[in-house]
Order: structure tokens, then sequence, then C-alpha cells
């Protein structure tokens, strides 16, 4: 019992001093979400939900650790998309995640959304 008040002070401090388990070891970050639109009357997608997409692309840009951020849009249809995203580590990730223009993008979009927000974190596997 003596040992472990010995050396339980010294794990935790250990443990505090080195980096997070998600931390930027891993490198890059690639997201892929995919958004479904409920289309107006002639199957496109509304002109609001474009360009809040659109808007939410041009703020992204400009986060730090944004290495490539883009829309694009599935060729057959006109109202379903996919945010393509590279982030430098983990962190940048978490930052733009936790941004004031992310969060409002989220829940300004939830009007227009006709299916849950899909949003998949991938890492490179080979470099």
């Amino acid at each position: 019992m003596r040992m472990l008040h010995r050396v339980l002070p010294l794990i935790v401090v250990g443990s505090l001093a080195g980096a997070p388990a998600h931390a930027d070891g891993f490198g890059e970050v690639v997201v892929v979400t995919h958004i479904d639109i409920i289309p107006d009357s002639a199957g496109r997608a509304p002109p609001g939900a474009l360009q809040l997409l659109k808007q939410f692309v041009l703020d992204s840009r400009q986060d730090p650790g944004v290495k490539y951020f883009t829309l694009i849009t599935w060729a057959p249809t006109s109202n379903h998309f996919q945010l393509l995203e590279i982030f430098q580590n983990s962190r940048a990730f978490d930052a733009h995640v936790s941004a004031a223009h992310t969060i409002a993008f989220r829940d300004n979009l939830q009007q227009y959304v006709g299916a849950p927000y899909d949003e998949r974190l991938y890492q490179p596997s080979v470099r």
C-alpha cells in the first residue's frame, strides 16, 4: 500500500505531462461528411441551403490547420452533398468543430436536412 502512495503521484504527473491519446502524433485527419438536403418542388436544394453550405466552406478554409476544404455534389442529384476536408492534425479538427461558425452552420442547417448529418473521420493509411 505504501508503494502505491509513492508511485501513484508519479503516474499521475507523468500522464499529465504527456500528450493526450488523440494528440497530433497521428498526423492528418481526413473528413468526409454526407449531407442530404430536402429538395424543393423541382427536386433541387433550396437556395438558402446552398448559400449556407458555400459560406461554411469559405469560413472553414480560414480555420488554422485546414489543408483542404471543399463541397462536392453527387452528379445525378442536386440535393446530395459531400464536404471533403483535410486537417493537419486532430487538434486542428477539434478547433474547427468547436469554432463559432461551425456551430452556427450546424444549427442553421437543421431546417434543410433530410437525413442525419453523417461526418466520418479517416486517417491516410499510406503516406
